[in-house]
Order: C-alpha cells, then structure tokens, then sequence
C-alpha cells in the first residue's frame, strides 16, 4: 500500500522518516498506530527505535507475544543499545517471569557501565525475586506517562516500567518523602530517606527525617542510629540534637544523657525557650524540681506569654512564678531553626518579598553553614535581584556540601552559562552529570541547547536524539533537533 510516509522515503534516510512519524502517532489510537509503525518497519525493516516502540505499542494492545517478537528483534539490531537491552530485560522479568533471562541481561549492562544506578537497583529487586523474598509482579508492566492518558491515545514510549524506580533527583526523592510522611505511608517514607542517606551520607537533614520516619514507624532502634548520625555531622543544629536527646529521655530512659545533650544547647544558646522548658520536663521528671523551676522560670522571662512553661510551674507545689511586668512588652520573638527560616523564606519569595527571604536565608546559613538547600535558596534569590556574584557562590556551596544533587548542579550550570560566560563549565557540570543520569531528559537537554549556542551542533544533536530515545513524544526536543 503506498502512503505518503513510502512516497517520502526515497528523499529522507530513515531518522529523518521516523521522527516525522513519531510526531504524528501522537494524535493516533494504538492500533493505527500499530499499522502506521509497521508500514515504516516494511520499508526500513532493520530501524531497531521502530521494533521497540512496536513493541511497546502491542504491548499496550494486549498482544504479549508480538510485544515480545519485537523487544527481541530491537536488542538484536542493535545489542549495545542499553534502553533497548533494559526494556527486554523488564519484559522477560515481569511478563514471563524469566527472571535469570532478565539477570543475565543487567549483569551485561553494569558490565558495561558499573554505574547504571537503574540497573543496580533492577539486579537487587531480580535478585531478592530469585531468593523468594518479593514479587515483581506489581505494578504492572504497563508504559505510562505522568498525566496517565487512555490507552487508546497514549503516544509511543520508548521505556517500559516495572518494579524498577525510575532515577529521580534528591530533591524529588525528598519531597516525596515528605508527602509519605504526611499521609502516614511509613514504610515508604522510610525506604525513601533511607535512599537519600545512602547516597548523601553527610547529609543531616536525611539522617534526621529518617530518624523521624522509623521512630513513627516504631524502629527505635533505627530512629537512635538515625538521629545520632544527623547530631554527629551537625553538632550546633538544635533541631536535630533536640530530636535526639528526646529519644534518649522518652524511649530509652537515658535521663543524665538527655540533660548533657540539652545543656550543652542551652550553653550555645541560652535564649532558647524550647530548650529551657525540655530541661524544665526533664529535671521534674527526675524530681530535681528546684531545677525544674528555674528553667520554667527563666523560660517565662523571655517568652511572658508561654503557657507550657506558665503550666508546668504551676504544677509544681510551690507558688506559681509570676514574671516581672517589664519583661512582657520587652520580650524578644523565639529563635527560629534554619529549617524554620528556609520555610519562612519561601513563603515569602512565594509573595514577592525577595529582599525579606533573602535576609532569612543569610541567617540559616549563618546558623547552619551546611545547610546546603538553603544555599542553593540564597542563591536563586540572589539571581532574581540581579547579584550574581552572590548567586555564583550560593551555588557552589550548595554543590560542595551535596554533590549528588541534580537541582543544585543544574542550577551552578545554568548561571554559568547564562550569566557568567563560562560555558565550558557548564558543560562540564552537564557531562558529569549525564555520566550518572543518562537518562534524564533534562540534562541532555540542556547539553544539546549548551551545544548548539557554542556551535557544535553535530555534539547537540547527538544529545537531542539521545532524548528522543527516551521520549518520542518530547515536542520541545523535537523542536529543537529541527532547528539545527
């Protein structure tokens, strides 16, 4: 049958062809789709990108058999292709449950990169499968986009999902921790943060949070490893000291360490109300109730208005301390923590008060110097009132206290790009990190524009293509391509 797509192939070679038909399966159902890939492979029977979204593309109609035919024949083609490798593997493994066919296959890949994190992962989920400790057969195999269409009008995808995580950057990692943590799914928050301290081992805050999720969980001895690894790396932030000395009193009856652990905040920072009513508890529960007092008392004159301090005096058999009135309209406002000011710092970036979120941030940093997401904060703050200098090194400080952080990265490259004029810098940030994520579609984005602007377009679209393997229906990308 002749179609316009054979009357244009005698003049395009076969990329060209196909990224014209990719585009255009878009708008199509899955079985025209089907027919229009198929009259393309009856033309150019050895384009393996075709056999593979074929594949996925029968895969979604409900025909296992020819989904596997194609997967075959793509990897066939081209066998150093690792997406083509990977997607068979998934295949073997949740389809037909050939799981040492699909071992064999990511055994070769980390062969050939021993530091594809995607198909690490995939080797422990195969491996615990063989050993009979988990399944592989939820969720389903299915390609799926973030806005999960129908299936009648899903365009082609050129991966397939399985049990196996997708990357995703720390940021993301953590922010879906959180919203596991707000809707009480425990264990998945506890698996997320475990994955964040793993990979930032110097990283406090996700020892912290981790702390929190396993002590919600009931893991108290996990939560104690947790916070006493967050207390170890940052010894002056009182969040985390706070946290632990709590875990010490409340759950482990370790009443004398407890108290050293707040005393020695109370010394750094003898203002701090929270501090001062926690040695209050503490002393009371211990029956030194003479300290007790003083700590409710001291804690009553900075905050007059504090009614767990006023409260627990007041349980005492003694008279209830009654504050000077000068200290009530001469009170300071209670000490926020860093991780208090960088929320209050986005609520108010949010409103338009950059210089008054800027002010916030400085102090976070000044009280927790390795507090690296408010650095990369500072420095988007910086960046939009125009002080790049102070961007510049808001970013790089961000990048040395967490290295593995995509977003930060992205960030110190893009300024480097855009308003610095150190372009090979940044596409020495961007090499490194398509090294570890060679599939993010943002990255080799962003390698392919950088390219393109220093004229080297044969390099960007290298990095183009690459993208659209991933993601044929990517319009920008192809948007991109077109205009070299």
């Amino acid at each position: 049958m002749t179609t316009n797509l054979l009357m244009e192939s005698a003049a395009h070679d076969e990329r060209a062809v196909y990224d014209r038909l990719s585009a255009s399966l878009q708008s199509l159902g899955n079985d025209m789709a089907i027919l229009r890939v198929k009259e393309f492979l009856a033309t150019f029977p050895s384009f393996a990108l075709a056999h593979n979204d074929l594949a996925v593309l029968y895969h979604q109609s409900g025909n296992p058999t020819l989904a596997l035919a194609h997967h075959e024949k793509a990897s066939r083609l081209q066998p150093d292709n690792i997406l083509f490798r990977k997607n068979l593997a998934d295949f073997y493994a949740v389809e037909l449950g050939w799981i040492e066919d699909a071992v064999d296959i990511y055994l070769e890949v980390v062969r050939r990169n021993p530091r594809d994190t995607e198909a690490l992962i995939a080797l422990g989920q195969l491996g615990s499968a063989l050993a009979g400790n988990s399944t592989l057969t939820a969720p389903p195999l299915r390609p799926q986009l973030d806005t999960a269409p129908d299936a009648e009008t899903a365009p082609v995808v050129s991966t397939l999902q399985t049990t196996v995580l997708p990357i995703k950057t720390d940021q993301e990692l953590y922010q879906q921790a959180q919203e596991s943590l707000r809707a009480e799914r425990l264990s998945e928050a506890v698996a997320l943060l475990q994955k964040l301290s793993e990979r930032n081992p110097d990283n406090a805050l996700y020892h912290n949070d981790l702390g929190v999720a396993r002590y919600q969980a009931g893991d108290i001895a996990g939560a104690q490893a947790s916070y006493e690894q967050a207390a170890a790396l940052e010894p002056g932030n009182s969040l985390y000291v706070r946290n632990l000395a709590d875990l010490y009193f409340v759950e482990l009856r370790r009443a004398d360490e407890a108290i050293r652990l707040y005393l020695e905040l109370h010394r750094k920072n003898p203002r701090d109300v929270e501090t001062l009513i926690s040695l209050g508890h503490i002393a009371a529960a211990v029956e030194r109730i003479d300290e007790a007092k003083s700590f409710y008392r001291r804690a009553l004159e900075i905050e007059p208005w504090n009614q767990e301090a006023r409260q627990a005096l007041a349980g005492q058999p003694q008279k209830v301390f009654q504050p000077p009135p000068e200290t009530v309209t001469t009170a300071p406002q209670p000490v926020r923590s860093p991780e208090q000011l960088l929320g209050d710092a986005r609520n108010l970036l949010e409103q338009g008060q950059a210089e008054e979120a800027r002010r916030l941030l400085e102090q976070a940093v000044a009280d927790n110097p390795r507090f690296a997401i408010a650095h990369n904060d500072l420095g988007v703050v910086a960046c939009q009132l125009g002080d790049l200098g102070a961007a510049q090194v808001a970013y790089e400080q961000a990048v040395r206290l967490a290295p593995e952080n995509l977003s930060f990265a992205m960030n110190l490259a893009d300024l480097y790009f855009v308003a610095v004029g150190r372009p090979d810098d940044a596409i020495h940030i961007y090499l490194e990190l398509f090294r570890k994520y060679p599939r993010n579609i943002e990255v080799l984005t962003a390698l392919g524009r950088i390219c393109q602007a220093v004229g080297r377009p044969d390099e960007a679209k290298t990095f183009y293509l690459r993208a659209l393997e991933i993601e044929p229906w990517n319009n920008e990308v192809r948007e991109a391509l077109q205009g070299l």
